[in-house]
């Protein structure tokens, strides 16, 4: 933008030095053509540049580790007058690792719709947030610039890669149901609770005597039989090398249960405040949450252990708990 203004500052002293040797209107007409050039062309850009709108993407969103991610910055102009030039600059921040980019973004003659992609590695796991600032946009002729209101962070996940358990030999009684349920009084039936009746339900298990006691709909609700949940501990620091074959070995482990449909509980401390981080995992978008909150947090090179938690209990059992540590050898269990 500097250079453009010099090279009108030029332009235009060269205008007036020809204005003070020749009187001729021809010279007057340059002068003054090239004294109103910035309010014309100022005049013209103006509804692009106070219409413009960007909008910061990733590609993909998720990328396995060494993968190649990448960043869309997106721009829409509510005015079909081409924007002459924008500028900012893209930061990315790995939340767990703490590690930060930055990448200068310069757009010539962008036009609606127009993308810009910044590809960067991926050797660490971890979610990285990217943000826009700084962001300008000129006139036709790069002598204004007005700031253009920067557009939400985009977050991308770099995945751990899945590291194969091996057979899984669940210890005995592991996966069987844990009776917590109420019995019916007469002591036979099968376990069930009562709630009231809602629109839909079948009229045949409606319970006559509680609804003659409560007068009102009473319907009688099986209840499912509950199993313990295999539960992997792991501690969330160390050395990033450590952190990451933990995390493969998690990732692997909650692959392989998923794919015996055994719903499971991950959990760890985070390393400051030692505080428990527990999510079950049933399905694929279950564990992509778990997945983003793992990533987010920050993996120090020490910290609080899980191992200092309280056993891990569901109806007053103390479920199999899988220890994973990204040190050489397998997994332990408590």
């Amino acid at each position: 933008m500097w250079s453009r203004r010099l090279a009108y500052g030029g332009a235009l002293l060269a205008a007036l030095i020809c204005q003070l040797f020749d009187v001729g209107y021809l010279v007057h007409f340059v002068f003054v053509l090239t004294l109103c050039l910035p309010l014309a062309g100022l005049l013209a850009s103006l509804p692009a540049m106070l219409g413009c709108r960007v909008e910061l993407r990733p590609r993909p969103g998720v990328v396995e580790r060494d993968g190649r991610a990448g960043w869309d910055l997106v721009v829409k102009s509510r005015s079909r007058l081409p924007i002459a030039r924008l500028s900012g600059r893209l930061r990315v921040e790995n939340r767990m690792t703490g590690e930060r980019w930055a990448f200068r973004a310069v757009l010539q003659s962008p036009r609606r719709g127009e993308r810009q992609l910044w590809g960067m590695g991926t050797a660490r796991c971890g979610a990285l947030v990217g943000r826009l600032d700084r962001l300008w946009v000129t006139d036709c002729l790069g002598l204004f610039a007005l700031p253009v209101r920067p557009p939400a962070a985009a977050s991308a996940l770099v995945c751990p890669k899945c590291e194969d358990p091996g057979p899984i030999h669940l210890p005995e009684g592991t996966g069987a149901p844990v009776p917590a349920a109420r019995r019916d009084s007469r002591g036979g039936g099968e376990d069930y609770e009562l709630r009231p009746y809602r629109e839909g339900d079948d009229f045949r298990s409606i319970h006559w005597k509680a609804t003659a006691r409560r007068d009102e709909l009473v319907v009688r609700e099986e209840l499912i039989p509950r199993r313990p949940l295999p539960v992997l501990t792991f501690d969330h620091f160390g050395s990033p090398a450590e952190v990451e074959r933990t995390l493969d070995r998690v990732a692997g482990w909650s692959a392989a249960l998923l794919a015996r449909d055994m719903p499971h509980e991950i959990c760890w401390a985070e390393p400051e405040t030692g505080a428990a981080r527990r999510f079950i995992v049933s399905d694929q978008g279950s564990w992509m949450a778990c997945l983003t909150a793992l990533l987010s947090d920050r993996a120090p090179q020490t910290g609080q252990s899980i191992l200092d938690q309280p056993p891990v209990r569901r109806d007053g059992v103390e479920v199999w708990s899988i220890r994973i540590t990204g040190e050489e050898g397998t997994h332990g269990s408590r």
